[in-house]
C-alpha cells in the first residue's frame, strides 16, 4: 500500500510527464538518497515540502449496527517545489505555471483526490556546477490541497437492558 506522500509524488510526477516534454527517466522526487542525476543537465526534481493544516478536523461517526467506526478528516495545504534544469528549464517552468491556472490541472488531479491552489511565478536559480559551468535552473512552487483521514474502531450495540432502582431521597 502506498503512503499518502507517495500518492502525491505519483500525481506530481505524472503531471510533469503529461505537461512537459521532459523524458520520464529524467524526472526525480527530491531527497532521494543515491539518485544519480543525468549528465545532460536536462531534468526535473520535485520535492514535497511543508504541509499545513487548514481548518478544524471534521469528525464523522460512520458506525453501522455491527461495525463501529469514527473518522477524523483534516484538510491540508502542501507546497511542492519543482526545479527545472537545462536549456528547456524556463519553458517547462512556464508550462506548469500556465497549466496550474486552468481547469485542466484540476481535472488531472481529481483521481488523486488533490486540487491545485496556487503556483508562484518562476524564479531564476541558475548557478555554477562543480565543474565551474553555469547550470540553468528555474524553480516553481506549486500549492495543492488534500484531505487526510484517520479512522478509529469502536464497540457498538443495538440493544440494552436497563435495571432501574428506586433510591431514597
Amino acid at each position: 500500500m502506498a503512503t499518502l506522500k507517495q500518492n502525491i509524488q505519483k500525481a506530481i510526477r505524472n503531471m510533469l510527464i503529461q505537461y512537459t516534454d521532459c523524458p520520464p527517466t529524467n524526472i526525480f522526487a527530491g531527497y532521494g538518497n543515491r539518485v544519480e542525476l543525468p549528465q545532460s543537465n536536462n531534468y526535473i526534481v520535485f520535492t514535497v515540502l511543508n504541509p499545513r493544516r487548514t481548518g478544524t478536523p471534521l469528525v464523522k461517526n460512520e458506525s453501522t449496527q455491527t461495525n463501529g467506526k469514527v473518522t477524523s478528516y483534516q484538510d491540508f495545504r502542501l507546497e511542492i517545489q519543482i526545479d527545472f534544469y537545462g536549456d528547456f528549464a524556463f519553458d517547462r517552468a512556464n508550462d506548469i505555471i500556465n497549466i496550474s491556472r486552468t481547469d485542466f490541472l484540476c481535472s488531472f488531479f481529481e483521481p488523486y483526490n488533490i486540487q491545485p491552489i496556487a503556483c508562484e511565478d518562476a524564479r531564476n536559480m541558475t548557478g555554477i556546477s562543480g565543474e565551474d559551468e553555469y547550470v540553468e535552473r528555474w524553480m516553481v512552487s506549486l500549492e495543492i490541497d488534500y484531505r487526510d483521514a484517520v479512522s478509529v474502531s469502536q464497540e457498538v450495540f443495538n440493544t440494552v437492558d436497563l435495571n432501574i432502582f428506586e433510591s431514597e431521597s
